[in-house]
């Protein structure tokens, strides 16, 4: 069939003599403006190829590809640059509204005018180099793909029809150009999880969902089975509808049922995003969109993963609250909320961070060896579990920190009180003393052995004075 095509489209095509003459008889320029007849006998020969590897459904509403082989055909290059890039334009902008427009704009426009971007309509406002900048920042088309088309529009630009010039397309350029539009673009069908994706965003903005613990499930096990990429962008999306403040409460109480999932499957850059977005709301003093952006993403039990400036800030307010709170009356009842919010911003070691690991160390060494009294044995029992957690976490460095701040006569001349021996020497047993320096190990085994009898003057015998020497 393709050879019939092809022996058809070259026996058919005008000789460039006679074109050329007809355009003089016209009185209008004639050189330059169609492709020589071999340059178009090459692509009468191998187009039919590049466009049959296309999908019936594919080629049925592609008019600009038609136009594209009517315009190749004649032998106007520069006008087929023009038509095949639009219907990667009309096929990008399909992608984008499977993968979420309020994801799209959320990349593609941001700021201040963010609001007037919404539907369909607004997309044809976004320019074509804007497009491709976002779908590669959504992961919709690869770095590689980006480039590609980088290149094809900027052709276009500037040896397109679009613009006067006075360059020429050779047949292979211009099928390959071709080629990597059709394959890459048009070609590409929607995969399973973004189809899923889009109608989730759908249903999600009903005000009468009820999402039950079985679709839920259901919902979880489908997303893993897609590319992490799918999750990430359901993620952004699902944040960008929950801090609208035209958001109701329902649409609201289903994102943060979902959103623990979707966070959950996404790689860390995009978790990472959320951070930054909601750091971003603080600096823009948008207090109301910023304690939304703070509800969800302390949902996700993802506190760590804002920026380490708004970490550093919040953390110091909350060790500050903290100490402050421990040396007031009832901080029994008032240490573990408190207690339990700077935990959520260090899950592991490495959340631990350099400007603000000495006052978190001596904060939770304080309250943790608590206040000396007989009730709870001086330890908050709410705020005690947040605590050993924390301890837990300290690295073999941090641990001597640890160490130094306990010979600090604040926390050293305490121990004279017996609750706050024992509580020290129950912090110690949390410690894995194999994982310390040899002469940290010995000071910690010492003063478990010795602090109840002997209590702060245990810091003034030898084999302690020795070891802080080393400190």
């Amino acid at each position: 069939m393709n050879n019939e095509i092809t022996n058809t489209q070259t026996q058919n095509l005008i000789p460039y003599s006679q074109f050329e003459k007809y355009l003089q008889n016209l009185g209008l320029p004639s050189e330059g403006v169609i492709a020589s007849e071999r340059e178009r006998g090459m692509m009468a020969r191998i187009l039919p190829e590049t466009i049959e590897t296309l999908k019936p459904e594919t080629k049925k509403g592609a008019v600009y590809l038609s136009k594209f082989v009517a315009s190749a055909a004649i032998g106007l290059y520069d006008a087929s640059l023009n038509y095949v890039w639009n219907e990667v334009i009309i096929s990008l902008r399909e992608k984008v509204k499977l993968y979420g427009l309020d994801l799209f704009f959320d990349a593609a426009v941001g700021g201040d005018v963010r609001e007037s971007y919404s539907t369909e309509e607004d997309l044809l406002l976004i320019k074509d180099n804007t497009l491709i900048d976002a779908c590669r920042k959504l992961e919709i088309i690869s770095d590689v793909l980006h480039q590609k088309l980088k290149h094809i529009l900027y052709m276009r630009n500037h040896i397109g029809a679009s613009h006067p010039n006075t360059e020429s397309i050779r047949t292979l350029e211009l099928l390959g150009w071709l080629e990597t539009c059709v394959n890459d673009i048009i070609a590409d069908t929607p995969s399973e999880g973004a189809i899923f994706v889009q109608q989730l965003i759908i249903n999600i903005k009903k005000e009468d969902l009820v999402i039950s613990e079985a679709r839920l499930e259901q919902i979880k096990e489908t997303l893993a089975r897609q590319h992490s990429r799918i999750a990430g962008n359901l993620l952004l999306t699902l944040f960008s509808i929950f801090t609208r403040t035209n958001t109701s409460q329902s649409v609201r109480g289903n994102i943060l049922k979902l959103a623990p999932i979707a966070w959950d499957l996404s790689i860390d850059n995009k978790r990472y995003e959320i951070g930054f977005k909601i750091d971003q709301l603080g600096l823009n003093l948008d207090e109301e969109t910023f304690n939304i952006g703070e509800t969800f993403i302390e949902k996700c039990n993802g506190m760590s993963y804002k920026t380490t400036s708004s970490k550093t800030r919040e953390l110091n307010s909350l060790l500050n609250r903290l100490y402050r709170t421990h040396n007031e009356w009832d901080n029994f009842h008032y240490e573990g909320p408190i207690a339990r919010e700077i935990k959520k911003y260090i899950p592991t070691t490495a959340d631990i961070i350099p400007s603000i690991e000495d006052k978190l160390i001596k904060t939770v060494l304080i309250c943790r060896i608590g206040n000396g009294v007989d009730y709870y044995n001086g330890v908050s029992p709410s705020a005690k579990p947040h605590y050993d957690e924390i301890i837990k976490l300290l690295s073999p460095s941090q641990i001597k920190i640890l160490m130094r701040f306990i010979n600090a006569s604040e926390i050293r001349n305490s121990l004279s009180s017996r609750n706050r021996a024992r509580q020290l020497v129950e912090l110690f047993q949390l410690i894995n003393l194999d994982l310390q320096e040899g002469r940290t190990a010995e000071a910690i085994e010492y003063i478990v052995s010795n602090i109840e009898e002997k209590g702060y003057n245990l810091f003034k015998t030898r084999e302690l004075t020795s070891y802080y020497d080393t400190l």
